[in-house]
């Protein structure tokens, strides 16, 4: 279903010309990938009633749902728990691939892969940002890291409901899982400068016009979902993504269905196989009451 040029609808008119009915044409997923931000969630950051709905009853019905996010643990662990998401069963991808687990239902974390940059590319990457005036958040485990709070960083502190603890970033001991530069909106253009001069062995993708998530090299959403999928015993071809940015799209050319919201980023809409409503609009629950009927 991926890398289609003129990605169809999900549903349409009951007529003869209508597309085949995803249930036809795909084989019954066993899994189910969602993008968080711009997917899972509305533009203000809420799970709707309908999106908690299907997604219980998707795994009522023993599919398994994994959220696959750049949030790192803390973010998702609020929207795990709104979800009645917990223990194994419930494992996520986090900090853009770099960290995969779950959560007990006493907010404990439990990690099953952590692929951390070494120090030095870590703090390489660091001084690559300070001369660009990018904003560095650093995401270790459970924690957050910042050198200080500013407007950008206290923005997505309201985003994801949390608060970074305040330190010297170059005085940690190891590196991250995952760095986050943010640039003002008028200052974009440092993001692609950043991107280039990265060292060679991380990655840096954006997933928002003023984020760029560095990781290491091997490390996206597509090879930690893969890997999930593997020790699971789930073939790509059984299995659903979801997303909207740009840094899904590793993960929807895995998937053996890749299915983008109406709001995804124009590349994202051209690599998917189905599009959905919004995430304004339920785009979630209605596809999944499509290909898991």
């Amino acid at each position: 279903m991926t890398g289609a040029e003129d990605p169809r609808p999900l549903g349409g008119p009951p007529a003869d010309t209508s597309p085949p009915s995803p249930e036809a044409t795909e084989p019954r997923p066993r899994l189910v990938a969602l993008d968080v931000d711009g997917t899972l969630l509305t533009s203000d950051h809420r799970l709707t009633p309908a999106t908690v709905e299907a997604i219980a009853r998707v795994r009522r019905q023993g599919v398994a749902v994994v959220l696959v996010t750049s949030r790192p643990p803390i973010a998702v662990h609020p929207i795990l728990s709104a979800l009645g998401m917990h223990g194994p069963g419930a494992a996520f991808v986090g900090s853009q691939g770099a960290l995969t687990g779950w959560y007990s239902r006493d907010g404990q974390l439990h990690v099953l892969h952590q692929h951390p940059m070494a120090l030095a590319s870590a703090q390489a990457a660091i001084a690559v940002a300070a001369a660009a005036g990018l904003a560095v958040n650093w995401y270790t485990g459970t924690r957050w890291l910042v050198r200080q709070v500013d407007e950008r960083v206290a923005r997505e502190a309201a985003v994801v409901g949390c608060r970074p603890e305040v330190v010297a970033l170059e005085e940690q001991a190891s590196g991250p899982d995952k760095l986050l530069l943010i640039a003002t909106a008028d200052h974009r253009a440092a993001l692609d400068d950043a991107a280039r001069a990265m060292p060679t062995d991380l990655r840096a993708q954006t997933s928002n016009p003023t984020y760029l998530e560095v990781t290491r090299a091997d490390v996206d959403k597509a090879a930690a979902l893969a890997a999930h999928c593997a020790a699971l015993g789930i073939a790509a071809t059984s299995v659903v993504a979801m997303g909207d940015g740009r840094n899904d799209l590793g993960m929807l050319a895995y998937a053996g269905t890749a299915v983008a919201p109406s709001n995804a980023h124009p590349e994202v809409r051209a690599a998917a196989g189905l599009l959905t409503a919004s995430n304004d609009d339920d785009g979630v629950a209605r596809a999944l009451r499509l290909l898991v009927p």
